[in-house]
Protein backbone atom coordinates (compact mmCIF):
# COMPACT_ATOMS: atom_id res chain seq x y z
CA UNK A 1 0.00 0.00 0.00
CA UNK A 2 2.92 2.38 0.83
CA UNK A 3 4.29 1.82 -2.88
CA UNK A 4 0.78 3.05 -4.53
CA UNK A 5 0.58 5.97 -2.54
CA UNK A 6 4.03 7.42 -2.96
CA UNK A 7 4.18 10.51 -4.69
CA UNK A 8 6.77 11.88 -7.13
CA UNK A 9 9.82 13.15 -5.54
CA UNK A 10 10.97 16.36 -7.66
CA UNK A 11 14.26 16.76 -5.99
CA UNK A 12 16.49 13.98 -6.79
CA UNK A 13 15.34 10.89 -5.78
CA UNK A 14 14.51 8.17 -7.92
CA UNK A 15 11.28 6.58 -6.81
CA UNK A 16 11.94 3.37 -7.15
CA UNK A 17 15.23 3.82 -4.90
CA UNK A 18 12.30 5.53 -2.32
CA UNK A 19 9.70 3.02 -2.64
CA UNK A 20 11.76 -0.10 -2.28
CA UNK A 21 13.48 1.22 1.12
CA UNK A 22 10.34 1.83 1.90
CA UNK A 23 7.92 -1.28 1.27
CA UNK A 24 11.32 -2.99 2.76
CA UNK A 25 11.15 -0.92 6.04
CA UNK A 26 7.76 -1.26 6.71
CA UNK A 27 7.81 -4.99 6.76
CA UNK A 28 10.73 -5.10 9.06
CA UNK A 29 8.59 -2.77 11.49
CA UNK A 30 5.77 -5.25 11.15
CA UNK A 31 8.01 -8.22 11.65
CA UNK A 32 9.68 -6.72 15.23
CA UNK A 33 6.39 -5.21 16.35
CA UNK A 34 7.63 -1.33 14.91
CA UNK A 35 3.95 -0.57 13.45
CA UNK A 36 2.39 -1.29 16.02
CA UNK A 37 3.91 0.87 18.70
CA UNK A 38 3.98 4.00 16.72
CA UNK A 39 2.02 6.99 17.59
CA UNK A 40 -0.72 8.48 15.63
CA UNK A 41 1.68 11.03 13.96
CA UNK A 42 4.09 8.45 12.93
CA UNK A 43 1.01 6.21 11.07
CA UNK A 44 0.00 9.37 9.50
CA UNK A 45 3.38 9.49 8.05
CA UNK A 46 3.36 6.56 6.61
CA UNK A 47 -0.71 6.52 5.55
CA UNK A 48 -0.17 9.78 4.21
CA UNK A 49 1.96 8.40 1.54
CA UNK A 50 5.72 9.43 2.12
CA UNK A 51 6.86 6.42 3.94
CA UNK A 52 9.67 8.15 5.57
CA UNK A 53 8.63 6.88 9.00
CA UNK A 54 9.56 3.36 7.67
CA UNK A 55 12.73 4.50 6.23
CA UNK A 56 13.29 5.37 9.57
CA UNK A 57 12.43 1.88 11.41
CA UNK A 58 14.89 -1.40 11.27
CA UNK A 59 16.99 -1.73 8.36
CA UNK A 60 18.51 -4.92 6.86
CA UNK A 61 21.89 -4.87 5.71
CA UNK A 62 20.63 -7.52 3.25
CA UNK A 63 18.17 -4.49 1.44
CA UNK A 64 20.35 -3.71 -1.71
CA UNK A 65 19.21 -0.17 -0.97
CA UNK A 66 20.11 -0.67 2.46
CA UNK A 67 24.01 1.03 2.03
CA UNK A 68 22.95 4.38 0.32
CA UNK A 69 20.40 5.02 3.00
CA UNK A 70 22.83 4.09 5.66
CA UNK A 71 25.34 6.02 3.83
CA UNK A 72 23.56 9.08 3.39
CA UNK A 73 22.93 8.99 7.55
CA UNK A 74 26.37 8.43 8.33
CA UNK A 75 25.70 4.59 9.75
CA UNK A 76 23.13 3.03 11.62
CA UNK A 77 22.02 2.55 15.40
CA UNK A 78 21.84 -0.79 16.99
CA UNK A 79 18.59 -1.48 19.37
CA UNK A 80 21.16 -1.47 22.87
CA UNK A 81 21.69 2.49 21.60
CA UNK A 82 18.97 3.79 20.19
CA UNK A 83 17.40 4.76 23.12
CA UNK A 84 20.22 6.89 24.58
CA UNK A 85 21.05 8.41 21.58
CA UNK A 86 17.85 9.57 20.95
CA UNK A 87 17.85 11.16 24.19
CA UNK A 88 20.26 12.95 23.66
CA UNK A 89 19.24 14.60 20.25
CA UNK A 90 16.40 15.64 22.37
CA UNK A 91 18.28 17.38 24.54
CA UNK A 92 20.23 18.62 21.81
CA UNK A 93 17.26 20.24 19.96
CA UNK A 94 15.94 21.56 23.67
CA UNK A 95 18.93 23.49 24.04
CA UNK A 96 19.63 25.10 20.57
CA UNK A 97 15.64 25.48 20.24
CA UNK A 98 15.10 27.22 23.87
CA UNK A 99 14.71 30.43 22.70
CA UNK A 100 11.57 29.49 20.25
CA UNK A 101 10.30 27.14 22.45
CA UNK A 102 10.07 29.72 25.08
CA UNK A 103 8.94 32.35 22.78
CA UNK A 104 6.22 29.41 21.99
CA UNK A 105 7.12 29.23 18.36
CA UNK A 106 8.04 25.26 18.75
CA UNK A 107 7.80 22.45 20.74
CA UNK A 108 9.88 19.26 21.01
CA UNK A 109 9.03 15.58 22.75
CA UNK A 110 10.35 12.00 22.06
CA UNK A 111 7.61 9.34 21.04
CA UNK A 112 7.05 6.19 22.34
CA UNK A 113 9.09 4.63 19.17
CA UNK A 114 12.37 6.65 20.71
CA UNK A 115 11.61 9.25 17.62
CA UNK A 116 11.43 13.09 18.06
CA UNK A 117 8.50 15.41 17.50
CA UNK A 118 9.17 19.27 16.41
CA UNK A 119 5.90 21.29 16.09
CA UNK A 120 4.85 24.12 15.08
CA UNK A 121 2.98 26.73 17.06
CA UNK A 122 -0.25 28.19 16.37
CA UNK A 123 2.48 31.80 16.06
CA UNK A 124 4.87 29.63 13.60
CA UNK A 125 1.69 28.12 11.52
CA UNK A 126 1.31 28.26 7.87
CA UNK A 127 -1.19 31.44 6.87
CA UNK A 128 -4.57 30.53 5.57
CA UNK A 129 -4.47 28.85 2.52
CA UNK A 130 -0.50 28.94 1.98
CA UNK A 131 2.02 26.96 1.55
CA UNK A 132 4.57 29.52 2.18
CA UNK A 133 6.77 28.37 5.10
CA UNK A 134 6.42 30.73 7.72
CA UNK A 135 9.57 32.61 8.35
CA UNK A 136 9.04 32.22 12.47
CA UNK A 137 9.51 28.56 11.91
CA UNK A 138 12.67 28.72 9.91
CA UNK A 139 15.65 29.16 12.66
CA UNK A 140 13.56 25.74 13.78
CA UNK A 141 14.19 23.89 10.79
CA UNK A 142 17.91 25.01 10.56
CA UNK A 143 18.63 23.77 13.99
CA UNK A 144 17.07 20.52 13.22
CA UNK A 145 18.90 20.34 10.24
CA UNK A 146 22.17 21.85 11.85
CA UNK A 147 21.39 18.78 14.43
CA UNK A 148 20.71 15.60 11.80
CA UNK A 149 23.61 16.61 9.72
CA UNK A 150 26.15 16.89 12.62
CA UNK A 151 25.02 13.46 14.37
CA UNK A 152 23.55 11.67 11.75
CA UNK A 153 21.50 8.19 12.32
CA UNK A 154 18.27 9.96 11.40
CA UNK A 155 16.24 10.45 8.91
CA UNK A 156 13.05 12.98 8.78
CA UNK A 157 9.51 12.85 8.01
CA UNK A 158 7.85 15.83 7.27
CA UNK A 159 3.76 15.72 7.83
CA UNK A 160 1.70 18.67 6.75
CA UNK A 161 -1.54 19.64 8.18
CA UNK A 162 -4.44 21.44 6.31
CA UNK A 163 -6.80 24.00 7.26
CA UNK A 164 -10.64 23.77 8.71
CA UNK A 165 -12.13 24.78 5.33
CA UNK A 166 -12.23 23.46 2.16
CA UNK A 167 -13.17 20.38 0.70
CA UNK A 168 -11.24 17.00 0.96
CA UNK A 169 -9.14 17.31 -2.22
CA UNK A 170 -8.59 20.85 -1.26
CA UNK A 171 -7.25 19.95 1.93
CA UNK A 172 -5.19 16.86 0.98
CA UNK A 173 -3.37 18.98 -2.08
CA UNK A 174 -2.55 22.18 0.97
CA UNK A 175 -1.42 19.90 3.41
CA UNK A 176 0.82 17.81 0.82
CA UNK A 177 2.19 21.44 -0.41
CA UNK A 178 3.01 22.38 3.41
CA UNK A 179 4.99 19.62 3.91
CA UNK A 180 6.92 19.75 0.66
CA UNK A 181 7.77 23.17 1.44
CA UNK A 182 9.38 22.48 4.37
CA UNK A 183 10.74 19.57 2.87
CA UNK A 184 12.47 21.79 0.65
CA UNK A 185 13.87 24.35 2.80
CA UNK A 186 15.45 20.99 4.81
CA UNK A 187 16.87 20.13 1.74
CA UNK A 188 18.32 23.64 1.01
CA UNK A 189 19.54 23.49 4.66
CA UNK A 190 21.98 20.69 3.23
CA UNK A 191 19.75 17.57 4.43
CA UNK A 192 20.36 14.52 2.19
CA UNK A 193 17.37 14.15 -0.15
CA UNK A 194 17.29 10.57 0.79
CA UNK A 195 16.96 11.27 4.10
CA UNK A 196 13.43 13.10 3.81
CA UNK A 197 10.26 12.85 2.72
CA UNK A 198 7.12 14.75 3.30
CA UNK A 199 3.22 14.22 3.00
CA UNK A 200 0.32 15.71 4.22
CA UNK A 201 -2.45 14.53 6.74
CA UNK A 202 -6.03 15.85 5.56
CA UNK A 203 -7.68 14.31 8.55
CA UNK A 204 -5.51 15.93 10.93
CA UNK A 205 -6.80 16.88 13.93
CA UNK A 206 -4.91 20.29 13.97
CA UNK A 207 -6.63 21.91 10.85
CA UNK A 208 -4.96 25.34 11.96
CA UNK A 209 -1.96 24.76 9.38
CA UNK A 210 0.42 23.39 11.83
CA UNK A 211 3.03 21.01 10.09
CA UNK A 212 4.95 18.07 12.66
CA UNK A 213 9.10 17.09 11.44
CA UNK A 214 9.33 13.74 13.10
CA UNK A 215 12.87 12.81 13.62
CA UNK A 216 13.28 8.85 13.01
CA UNK A 217 16.49 6.75 13.96
CA UNK A 218 18.22 4.14 11.58
CA UNK A 219 18.19 1.17 13.37
CA UNK A 220 20.45 -1.43 12.22
CA UNK A 221 19.09 -5.37 12.60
Amino acid sequence: MAMQLMRKKSIGISLMVLGVIAVFAVSGCAGNGGVSTMTDTTKGGIIGGAGGAAIGAIIDHSNPWAGALIGAAGGALTGAVVGHFMDDRKKDLEKALAPQINAGEASVQILADNALLVTETGSTAFAPGSAVVNSGFIPTLQTIANVVSTYGKTTIVVIGHPDSTGTQAQRQTLANQRAEAIRTMLLGMGVAPVLVTASGNPNSRYMDGRAEVVIHPVVSS
